[in-house]
């Protein structure tokens, strides 16, 4: 797990720290990899890890999922048994999780304030006392942080696809009541419901977006 808390660290900060959008201005795992891949983007290589990382990030972006196994499998021979392994999966997860539960709350706040703020604009713009470039300005705020929420989303995907790979192959040789298989699904079950979460605030971006359009 060394290293892991910078990774999430950067992905965090490479979207919150861009800008606010409120305020005026080798065994199973190839094989099982390519039915999990997801698509990955931009910071890939962040989320993932070292070198190796951007290189399953562009691969799976291009639909070789295969090297989300190769990717299994490396992590895997980071440690010595595979309880070390399971229990450090479950902890990356639950990282990845904290970090986006932070930033999904945070992110229906900035909206709540957004939607107030584009009604008022677009009321002022209706009634003259609001130039159309405050409005344009605005809708390039909100356009870039839809870009970056669907950056965001691509590399969680990616990470996702790899725990759900790791969740396939151990469970083969595991109890079905085992507590660190129970402990990781849990986990990736809570990564899926942020991933929703942050495409429903995507969403939501769009919705605003088209609201500002003139």
């Amino acid at each position: 797990m060394k290293g892991s808390r910078a990774i999430i660290l950067l992905v965090f900060m490479a979207v919150i720290l861009s800008g606010c959008i409120t305020g005026s201005d080798q065994r199973r795992t190839k094989a099982e990899g390519t039915a999990v891949g997801a698509a990955a983007g931009g910071l890939a290589g962040y989320l993932i890890g070292d070198g190796r990382g951007a290189l399953i990030g562009a691969a799976a972006g291009a639909g070789l999922g295969y090297l989300v196994g190769r990717e299994v499998a490396k992590r895997k021979a980071e440690y010595a048994t595979q309880e070390e392994f399971l229990e450090a999966e479950a902890a990356r997860t639950a990282e990845y999780n904290e970090t986006m539960r932070e930033y999904n709350d945070r992110s229906r706040q900035e909206l709540a304030a957004l939607e107030e703020e584009v009604e008022s604009l677009r009321q002022a713009y209706e009634e003259g006392a609001e130039e159309k470039d405050t409005l344009l300005a605005r809708q390039a705020e909100v356009q870039k942080r839809i870009q970056e929420n669907e950056e965001l989303e691509e590399e969680l995907k990616s990470e996702l696809a790899i725990q759900t790979a790791i969740i396939e192959e151990e469970r083969q040789s595991l109890p079905e009541d085992d507590p660190r298989i129970a402990a990781l699904e849990k986990e990736v079950q809570e990564l899926q419901a942020n991933i929703a979460a942050l495409g429903e605030g995507s969403a939501q971006l769009a919705s605003i977006d088209e609201r500002l359009s003139i």
